[in-house]
This record gives C-alpha cells, structure tokens and sequence, in this order.
C-alpha cells in the first residue's frame, strides 16, 4: 500500500482546491434550494386562496329568501315541493275538462257574488261604493259601518268629520304606506292595515292635515286606533 503524505504547500493547496469546490457546490445547489422553498410557499398560498375562493362561491349559490309578513301571529307558512304523478293524456284531457268546469263554475259564483255585493253596496242615491272604493275597501267600509261610523252620498262619516277610508293588506318592503297621490277632501283619513278587510288587524285614523302621501309606520303608530 502506498501511502500519499500531504504536507507543505502541496497539502494546503489540494485543501483550498476541496474548499473552493464545496463551495461552487453549495453556490449551484442555492437556486435549487430557493426554488423547493418558493415552491413550497406557492403551495401554501395556493391551499389558503382556494379555501376562500370556496368560501365566497358558496356565500354567492346561497339564495335569498324574502319573507313576506302576512301572518297575524308570527307564523310562515313553508310550501314543500309535491312529487308530479305523470298522467296519460286521457288522464290530462279529463282533468283539463274538470278544471275548465270548475273555473267556468266558479266565474259565474264569484260574478253572481260581486252582483249581489255590489247591489247590497249602493246607497239610496244609487252610488256604487265599489266602483269609488274597490271591492276591498267597501268589504272595509262594512267593518267601519259596524263600529258607529255613517255613509251618506257615498262619502264615509265619523262624529260628523268626513273620512276617506284606505285598506292595505300588507306592509310593504320599505315600511312605506301610500295613502294618496292626490290628498283627499275630507277630514280625516282611516287606514286599515293587515289581516282581512273585513277585521283589519291595525287602524290608524289620520287628521288629512297632519297627513302625508307617503307614511311611514313609525309615523303611523302615533294615530293607531282601537275600537
């Protein structure tokens, strides 16, 4: 076996040799190097941005849903979509004829109710309440007509102050009434709120001076009345 001394120069340079190589190695392994770690960092961007691109596309399939306050006790009533038998044509023909029976049917009931209502509706003057109020609001003026209030000449009276009655089923969105485009003559303005035309659930009796074309119920409250 041979044996290679280093020693002296000879020694010091094959060591500055070795240094310098490790060196030139450890130089081209640092873009490598910086590429795994960028790599790496991409990744965990890529893992957040995706968790929240996930997030906003399912706030945006996520559907609004508008309720409408009809109910008089806080109820909702939540309609569920009914399985669709599928009926031969025989089938759709017979129920095609059933229902233009029925409609036909139930035209002639509610024309022959709207001629009765309507002849019970005009005054002694012959003035037709409904074509001056709408079938809703004389269905109103019944209820009003019960609780002490007058109709003469088509116009509603109350402690001798004439009154123009407005019935509305519902609130609307913006909790804005329209009571009128033009005001009124009269002294003061009945509005009827909710429920059934026939027993509104809120009444608001508004002097026609304090009145505005558009109110809103907070304005209202303050007029709210009971019989």
């Amino acid at each position: 076996m041979k044996i290679i001394k280093l020693d002296g120069i000879t020694g010091i340079i094959i060591i500055l040799i070795l240094l310098l190589i490790l060196i030139l190695l450890a130089l081209l392994s640092l873009p490598i190097i910086a590429l795994v770690v960028g790599i790496i960092l991409l990744y965990i961007i890529y893992l957040k941005t995706k968790n929240k691109i996930h997030k906003i596309i399912k706030d945006l399939k996520k559907k609004k849903i508008k309720i409408e306050d009809k109910s008089e006790c806080g109820e909702i009533e939540i309609k569920l979509a009914k399985k669709i038998d599928i009926k031969s044509n025989d089938d759709k023909n017979n129920i095609k004829t059933n229902n233009d029976k029925n409609n036909l049917n139930n035209t002639k009931s509610n024309n022959k109710n709207n001629n009765n209502f309507n002849n019970e509706n005009n005054n002694d003057n012959g003035i037709n309440l409904v074509e001056i109020y709408g079938f809703e609001t004389v269905e109103f003026i019944n209820y009003l007509l019960a609780n002490n209030f007058k109709i003469k000449d088509g116009i509603l009276y109350y402690n001798n102050f004439k009154v123009y009655p407005i019935y509305k089923k519902t609130y609307p969105v913006n909790e804005i009434i329209k009571l009128y485009e033009k005001k009124p003559e009269c002294d003061k303005i009945i509005l009827g709120l909710k429920g059934e035309p026939s027993k509104p659930k809120f009444i608001y009796l508004i002097p026609i001076g304090e009145s505005k074309g558009r109110m809103s119920i907070d304005e209202l409250k303050q007029y709210e009345y009971k019989f």
